[in-house]
């Protein structure tokens, strides 16, 4: 699939004529440029599904995740029982000490940290 030509719409990267460089990722990886940090975890004890991957960026503390939280209407009530993914994810949060203000949930609006902790009943 990467060795493909973009022909329909070449981004910087087909217009270079190099390939890309893709990294497997089996622990956490971080990426770091000089001024940008990029953090890469797994997010263990999902009961979702295994294997799926957190990023986080220390300068905006933002942390990037699908399925884990999936945030309602914006003011809707926590749910009568917590969620297991929630939990799952605040504990991971915290498990790295990863400090979080916001949380850009790739199915759903970028919501504050406290949104989500407030679904885990705290």
């Amino acid at each position: 699939m990467f060795a493909n030509p973009n022909r329909v719409a070449p981004d910087r990267l087909a217009a270079s004529g190099r390939s890309p460089k893709l990294i497997g990722v089996t622990g956490s990886l971080v990426l770091n440029d000089g001024p940008r940090r990029i953090e890469i975890h797994p997010l263990r004890d999902s009961v979702h599904a295994q294997g799926f991957l957190t990023v986080y960026l220390p300068a905006e503390k933002l942390l990037i995740e699908a399925d884990a939280y999936t945030p309602g209407p914006a003011g809707s009530p926590p749910p009568p029982v917590v969620d297991g993914n929630h939990q799952s994810l605040v504990n991971h949060i915290e498990r790295l000490g990863l400090q979080v203000d916001r949380i850009l949930p790739l199915h759903g609006r970028v919501v504050p940290l406290r949104e989500l902790m407030a679904q885990v009943g705290r």
